[in-house]
């Protein structure tokens, strides 16, 4: 189970064994930093913990001292691992940065945590606005939409800023104002139920992003194949995808492949990947592009493909690292270095 899902779960035990929970979430960083702003670990009263907010040096320290420092609300602590601070050896070592971390619990803790289960479950982005300033703690929460979920009262410069963060999709700060934009997780969406679909499947799932499998031989597409995806006939995913969303196509039949590509080639996608060799692909455009008023090289500039970074990958869990690899390149704006051979075949 990845992450997010760690955390949500332990937060839903809590919540149905009646334990409360503390939040310690990453507000700043300065210097350099194992986890960014937003990173999360969530703390029971019966010793449970799920998530990280540092490479490890800070989990048992904070999690030691987080239920005394809220006793009287919520707080800030700035955690430093610079070798040049005064006083004992730094925290994790060396890492030659600081962290501010936010402390809470109670109705704040829980409407955060409420937040995150909509951005993950839901799919919807959220603007979550801490006071780390005199009065620390969550001050307002706004959905997607626009429309605010939770407030302990907050002003219109925290409502503003939540806002503004919404519309830049990223998290802002403003005076002691923090803003974290918390979005969707990234979706993928694998036209493909064969073996090597398995290992793609299991990769995108450990990183917490959303997994569709979908395929229409059903002796492939089936959820015991795919326990850590949503399995569904290409019909029903089409309908489903939105401009955030990444797909790759794998069916190893050339008719699946060309229908997919077809109704996949008329969207907006962050991502659209082709597995097999490019020579492949390049025969199947010649076939559609005219049937929807493109060009070939209009189409074949819409796709990766061959997918996946060149890592010699030969066998299905290595394609399937490399078509990962590439895929979170995507989603965390990196530049991709991508040669022009690939190893990879249908």
């Amino acid at each position: 189970m990845a992450e997010l899902r760690r955390i949500l779960d332990l937060w839903k035990r809590a919540r149905a064994a009646g334990e409360e929970v503390c939040v310690a979430t990453v507000a700043a960083v300065e210097g350099s930093s194992y986890r960014r702003p937003g990173a999360r670990m969530v703390l029971t009263t019966s010793g449970q913990r799920a998530g990280t907010i540092s490479g490890g040096c800070l989990e048992a320290e904070v999690a030691k001292k987080a239920w005394w420092l809220t006793e009287r609300g919520a707080c800030v602590q700035r955690y430093s691992s610079f070798f040049d601070d005064d006083g004992d050896m730094p925290y994790g070592l060396g890492c030659g940065g600081a962290i501010l971390v936010l402390l809470e619990r109670g109705e704040p803790a829980k409407q955060a945590l409420e937040a995150l289960r909509r951005s993950v479950e839901e799919r919807t982005a959220q603007a979550v606005v801490a006071n780390l300033g005199q009065t620390p703690g969550t001050e307002v929460i706004v959905s997607e939409a626009g429309r605010e979920t939770w407030s302990r009262g907050a002003g219109e410069s925290a409502r503003m800023l939540a806002q503004r963060s919404l519309g830049a999709e990223a998290s802002q700060w403003e005076g002691e104002l923090f803003a974290e934009y918390i979005a969707p997780p990234p979706a993928l969406f694998v036209f493909g139920a064969g073996d090597d679909a398995q290992p793609l499947a299991q990769l995108a799932s450990d990183l917490d992003w959303h997994v569709t499998v979908a395929d229409g031989r059903s002796q492939l597409a089936r959820a015991e194949r795919f326990p850590q995806a949503v399995v569904k006939a290409p019909a029903d995913t089409l309908r489903e995808m939105s401009v955030r969303d990444a797909a790759v196509v794998m069916t190893h039949s050339y008719e699946q492949d060309r229908e997919i590509l077809r109704e996949l080639l008329q969207r907006e996608l962050r991502y659209l990947g082709v597995l097999g060799p490019r020579r492949r692909t390049e025969h199947l455009i010649r076939a559609i592009a005219a049937e929807l008023g493109l060009g070939a090289e209009e189409c074949m500039a819409r796709l990766h493909a061959p997918v996946g970074l060149d890592l010699g990958a030969h066998a299905p869990g290595a394609i399937a690292l490399s078509i990962a690899a590439e895929l979170q390149a995507v989603f965390g704006g990196a530049a991709l270095r991508k040669t022009s051979s690939h190893p990879v075949s249908a």
